[in-house]
């Protein structure tokens, strides 16, 4: 009796095989293998030649055109209230036209997975890359795009445990110039008035403005600390609650500068003069705050070097088909003393 011989199959090669060898997204080896046009020819080359090692073969329902490069940039925002904002997509335009892309501006908080769905023909279809402006710290939104293989860049705010660029200040540091200011100017009781807590800019703000204060005995217990939006609404309310407190505070760090205008109404209303009786500082240092109107010290934060870094990171994060080690880029900022902050009044 001649015994049965039975044959094992190999093991199914699939295109998650192939990323894992290489350290690239399922997407970007999908795109290589595709021939897109976003894909540098070096990604290409290097996926074809571990795809023919492996021997993975493209499934015939997959052999179809896939989109052709849209020189087309989503960039995400959201809200538009800010000035900063409305200047940064200024920038943003100017400097991917000049890397022959245009931008598509998407007002979304982007906060939620289940929107994600309504952008994503979107995104899959028309889309070569996005910049994601006002990214929060729990988004799933940012680590999907990262999974998906879209070439992504954060712009002024970062996101914790992803690997992606970006580009923003040192917001930790410029929390501290803030107190560091009012410290020297005599003030003792400041309080905060932050956006979003689940944003990095709010987080790290207020960070870097109690560790400071911390260092020089006053403990992040007795500073006054309100999160709120990046609204000048919301800087007013949180501002009459400071005053209204029965020990209310000589000076306030509001979280931008659109905050700090309602900031500066509250005082008004509660008739208390400014620097005089309390010193406002504000962050972004948008055009407004230089107005004589206004006067508004502020953090300025380069909107235009922050634009054009973020527009570069991306274009480059293209044509590398997404490959390589994400860039930070940390961009320096500067205090602007103006009226809105001034000598700690006597206790008499």
């Amino acid at each position: 009796m001649q015994a049965k011989v039975t044959r094992s199959r190999k093991p199914k090669v699939r295109l998650e095989d192939v990323a894992v060898r290489l350290g690239i997204s399922v997407s970007t080896v999908s795109r290589s293998l595709a021939g897109h046009p976003a894909i540098s020819s070096e990604t290409r080359g290097a996926v074809q030649a571990v795809a023919a090692e492996l021997g993975y073969r493209i499934p015939s329902q997959g052999r179809r055109t896939r989109k052709s490069a849209t020189k087309l940039i989503g960039v995400v925002v959201g809200a538009l209230h800010n000035r900063f904002m409305t200047l940064l997509l200024t920038h943003l335009h100017d400097a991917l036209q000049e890397f022959d892309f245009q931008i598509m501006l998407m007002i979304d908080s982007m906060n939620d997975s289940e929107n994600l769905l309504a952008f994503r023909p979107l995104i899959d279809g028309y889309l070569d890359g996005m910049i994601f402006a006002t990214a929060t710290l729990d988004s799933p939104v940012v680590a999907e795009m990262q999974r998906r293989g879209v070439p992504l860049v954060l712009v002024v705010r970062s996101v914790d445990d992803v690997r992606v660029d970006a580009v923003e200040i040192d917001n930790v540091h410029a929390g501290a110039l803030a107190v560091e200011h009012l410290y020297q100017l005599g003030h003792r009781r400041i309080g905060l008035v932050m956006g979003p807590q689940n944003t990095s800019t709010s987080r790290d703000r207020a960070k870097g403005a109690l560790k400071w204060l911390k260092d020089v005995g006053i403990q992040p217990a007795s500073v006054p600390l309100i999160y709120g939006d990046y609204t000048s609404e919301a800087g007013y309310s949180s501002t009459m609650a400071l005053l209204n407190d029965p020990n209310p505070v000589t000076a306030i760090v509001a979280g931008n500068d659109t905050v700090a205008l309602g900031v500066l109404e509250a005082a008004k209303r509660q008739g208390i003069s400014v620097p005089e009786k309390l010193s406002i500082i504000g962050f972004d240092d948008m055009p407004l705050a230089g107005s004589p109107l206004v006067g508004l010290t502020s953090i300025r934060q380069p909107v235009e070097s922050m634009a054009r870094t973020a527009a570069r990171r991306l274009v480059e994060r293209i044509r590398a088909g997404g490959m390589g080690p994400p860039a930070h880029d940390v961009l320096p900022i500067q205090l602007v003393r103006r009226e809105t902050t001034g000598p700690c009044p006597s206790s008499g």
